[in-house]
C-alpha cells in the first residue's frame, strides 16, 4: 500500500467528523485547501471542480515544488555568480593598472612610465568616484532583496517546529552517515543515512554539507553543488560547504566561478592548502599561468609535499617553456608520491614536449598501470609512438 494513502489528517471545520480525502490546487480559491467528503457535498470548492485531487495527490505537489524551488535557487545563485564575476573582474582590472612593481618600472620606457604616472595621479578621483557608486548599487540591491523579503512574508514562516527528539535523532544519524563518508569511504551508504537525517531536520547544515561532499566524491558535481548550496543557505560563511561548491565548479571546469567561491572560503581560512591549490589550478585552467604559480607556491608554503600544487606548478611552469624549472618540481611530487597520477601526466608530457619521446612513454605506461582507460594518456601515448616510427 502506498505509504500516503496512511495518512490520516483531520478536517479543518471542527464540526465535521471525517477526515480530508481532497485537496484544492485552484491559485484564487480562499477556503481551505484540505477538506473532507461532507464539505464537498455542502459545495464547498463546487465552482471549480477541476482542480480538485484525491490528498496522496498533495505529496506529488509538494515534490514538484521542492523541485521548481531547487531550480530557481540555481538560477538566483548563478546570477550572483555572475555579479561577483563581474566585481572580481573589475577588482582584477584596478590591480593591474594600480598596482605596479620596481621591478615592472626597470622594464619600462619613458613613454610608459610617464602614462602609469599620470594616471596614479588620478586615482584618488577615481577611487572616491567608484566607492560612490558601489556603495549606492549595493544599497539598491540589499533594500530590493530586503522589500523582496517582507513581501513575500519570508519572516512569518513557521510550518511546523522541528521537535526535541526529531533533533537528536538527526543529529545521531548525521553522526553514522559522517562515520561512513570519512572513516569508510562508503559515500553512497553515507549519502542514505544523511538523506534519513535530513528527513528529521532539513536544516541539519552540517547533514547538508557531508551528503554534498559524498556526492563530489562519487563525481556526481553537479548535485554537490545543490547540496552545498542548501548548507549555504543556512550557513553562508560554513567554510566546508564553500570549498565542496567551490572544488566541484573546479572539476567542471567552471574556473571563474570556482575562484569566486574559493575566495569566499578563504577570506575565512586564508592558510587552507586545498583552498590554495584549487584556485592555483583555476588559474591554470584559465591560463593565467604566472598566477597560477604564485598561488601554489602559497599552497607550499603551508606544506611543501602537496603533490597537486606541485604538478599544477611545473605544468604552468612547462606551459610558460621553464621546462628546467619544471621537471625539478615535478620530480619532487614524484619523490612525495611515485604514483600521483597529474605529476606522471605532467612529466611525461613535459618529455615529450622535449621530443624526449622514450622516457615519455615510460610515464605514460606507469599512468596507465593505475588509470587504464585514461583516453588523454592513450592519446600521449600514440603521439610518442608515431613520432618514434618517424625517426
Amino acid at each position: 500500500m502506498n505509504q500516503y494513502n496512511d495518512l490520516i489528517i483531520k478536517c479543518p471545520n471542527p464540526e465535521h467528523a471525517n477526515n480530508v480525502k481532497l485537496v484544492c490546487f485552484d491559485e484564487s480559491c480562499k477556503a481551505d485547501r484540505l477538506y473532507c467528503i461532507q464539505c464537498s457535498r455542502n459545495g464547498i470548492h463546487f465552482s471549480h471542480p477541476q482542480h480538485q485531487y484525491q490528498l496522496s495527490n498533495l505529496f506529488d505537489h509538494i515534490e514538484k515544488i521542492e523541485k521548481e524551488c531547487d531550480d530557481l535557487i540555481n538560477r538566483l545563485n548563478k546570477q550572483m555568480d555572475l555579479v561577483y564575476q563581474s566585481f572580481y573582474q573589475l577588482i582584477g582590472g584596478i590591480k593591474t593598472k594600480y598596482q605596479i612593481s620596481k621591478e615592472q618600472i626597470f622594464n619600462l620606457n619613458s613613454k610608459q612610465i610617464n602614462s602609469i604616472l599620470a594616471e596614479t595621479i588620478q586615482f584618488k578621483s577615481f577611487r572616491s568616484t567608484i566607492e560612490t557608486l558601489i556603495q549606492k548599487s549595493s544599497s539598491e540591491l540589499q533594500d530590493q532583496i530586503q522589500k523582496l523579503y517582507q513581501d513575500l512574508n519570508l519572516n512569518q514562516l513557521n510550518y511546523y517546529q522541528v521537535s526535541d527528539s526529531d533533533i537528536k535523532k538527526s543529529e545521531e544519524l548525521y553522526q553514522k552517515g559522517y562515520k561512513l563518508y570519512w572513516y569508510d569511504h562508503k559515500y553512497e551508504e553515507a549519502i542514505a543515512i544523511l538523506d534519513q537525517a535530513l528527513r528529521l531536520n532539513s536544516k541539519h547544515q552540517l547533514a547538508l554539507w557531508c551528503k554534498a561532499e559524498s556526492l563530489k566524491m562519487l563525481d556526481q558535481y553537479n548535485e554537490a553543488i545543490i547540496w552545498a548550496d542548501k548548507a549555504l543557505q543556512v550557513d553562508p560563511k560554513h567554510f566546508n560547504s564553500l570549498y565542496t561548491k567551490a572544488e566541484s565548479l573546479r572539476m567542471l571546469d567552471q574556473y571563474n566561478e570556482t575562484i569566486i567561491w574559493v575566495d569566499k572560503a578563504l577570506q575565512i581560512d586564508s592558510k587552507h592548502c586545498n583552498s590554495l591549490f584549487t584556485k592555483a589550478s583555476s588559474l591554470r585552467g584559465l591560463g593565467q599561468y604566472n598566477e597560477a604559480i604564485i598561488w601554489a607556491d602559497k599552497a607550499l608554503q603551508i606544506d611543501s609535499k602537496h603533490c597537486n600544487s606541485l604538478s599544477t606548478k611545473s605544468i604552468s611552469l612547462r606551459m610558460l617553456k621553464n621546462y628546467e624549472e619544471a621537471m625539478t618540481v615535478i620530480d619532487q611530487s614524484l619523490q612525495v608520491n611515485p604514483n600521483h597520477l597529474d605529476s606522471l601526466w605532467s612529466k611525461g608530457k613535459l618529455l615529450q614536449d622535449q621530443n624526449q619521446y622514450q622516457e615519455a612513454l615510460m610515464c605514460y605506461d606507469k599512468a596507465l598501470k593505475i588509470k587504464e582507460n585514461h583516453q588523454w594518456t592513450k592519446d600521449r601515448k600514440n603521439e610518442c609512438l608515431e613520432a618514434l616510427k618517424k625517426k
